[in-house]
């Protein structure tokens, strides 16, 4: 499925027939390969997530989503563990040429899908362009495990972790989606005394808002694999009936001075571009360091087609060149 997926996407004559009817409108700044991705899912008629039980989304997402990945790059060692006191899973990533420096990982899906494997090999290449040893984190999910279970989960790894890492390594905290979310509660756990602070936070299209009332969630809430629908299903999983969804949310804090400098990175087709863009400027106008990236061409979830899309996996080296040179 790879090979011909790959065959596929890397033929002109493909990827403009697949994409044809996304040519028009808006969609005329969508990447090419990305509008052909899109219409062969649509052609497949992949049953929505949100019409399937939580156990089965995790394994369908993980099932459809790997053809379009970075293939697996060798690390030089990956040990399988458990941190802290909860004895959260863990999978540590080291690459062939590491140097001393730590990305801590969160995987995205939703606070319900998502897992260390299928995140695999996403923090493989991170790793290996980055040359950062990377702690990828089996936070729970819900429904099993409600809020705030995963951000339990991310506080206490990334305390077990960096104390782990060597004395004078530089650690960064990342994450995409979901998993952007939690960076930003590991950053704002850690600006309690006492706590080490992350060197860098990096942030892939990151939701910081539950109330889900960004309106690009309305303008780009169908037809580019996250929908608003899925979205939905997501936080009512994650969240109990009563939580408080303002109070959950990294964009209700009051003050995000201090917050670690931050590359937060966005696609201009997702419905979270807007709550994205509006976190980047919040924290620069903070006194945060910043550096910013919406990526115009492609949707969230670009992660997961680097593989094939070559935008999105240029996108991805221009990251890692960042995360090299601000850890450097």
């Amino acid at each position: 499925m790879r090979t011909a997926i790959r065959t596929a996407m890397a033929s002109d004559w493909f990827v403009r027939f697949a994409g044809r009817g996304r040519s028009t409108g808006a969609d005329q700044v969508l990447d090419r390969q990305v509008a052909a991705a899109l219409e062969y899912a649509r052609l497949r008629r992949l049953p929505p997530l949100e019409t399937m039980e939580p156990d089965d989304a995790r394994a369908f997402a993980e099932a459809n989503l790997g053809p379009t990945e970075f293939p697996p790059v060798p690390m030089a060692e990956v040990i399988d563990t458990e941190v802290g006191h909860d004895r959260i899973p863990t999978r540590i990533y080291v690459p062939h040429g590491a140097g001393k420096n730590w990305l801590v990982w969160f995987h995205g899906g939703g606070g319900v899908i998502g897992s260390i494997a299928g995140a695999d090999p996403t923090v493989r290449y991170l790793a290996d362009k980055t040359k950062c040893t990377i702690a990828s984190v089996g936070y729970r999910l819900g429904p099993e495990d409600k809020h705030p279970a995963a951000i339990d989960d991310a506080t206490e790894a990334w305390e077990a972790l960096v104390a782990r890492a060597p004395a004078d390594a530089k650690i960064a905290v990342g994450g995409d989606s979901f998993g952007g979310f939690l960076t930003a509660h590991v950053d704002h756990h850690t600006r309690q005394p006492g706590q080490r602070r992350p060197d860098l936070q990096v942030m892939f299209y990151p939701l910081v808002d539950l109330t889900l009332t960004s309106p690009s969630i309305d303008r780009y809430g169908d037809g580019y694999l996250l929908t608003k629908a899925m979205m939905h299903y997501f936080r009512d999983h994650y969240l109990s009936p009563d939580d408080d969804q303002e109070a959950g949310s990294p964009w209700y804090w009051t003050d995000v001075k201090g917050s670690a400098p931050a590359i937060v990175v966005t696609a201009g087709f997702d419905p979270l571009v807007d709550e994205g863009n509006a976190w980047a400027n919040r924290l620069a106008e903070a006194g945060v360091p910043v550096r910013h990236h919406c990526y115009e061409p492609l949707i969230h979830g670009f992660l997961s087609l680097a593989g094939v899309v070559k935008s999105a996996h240029a996108a991805v080296d221009e990251v890692c060149a960042e995360i090299v040179e601000l850890l450097a």
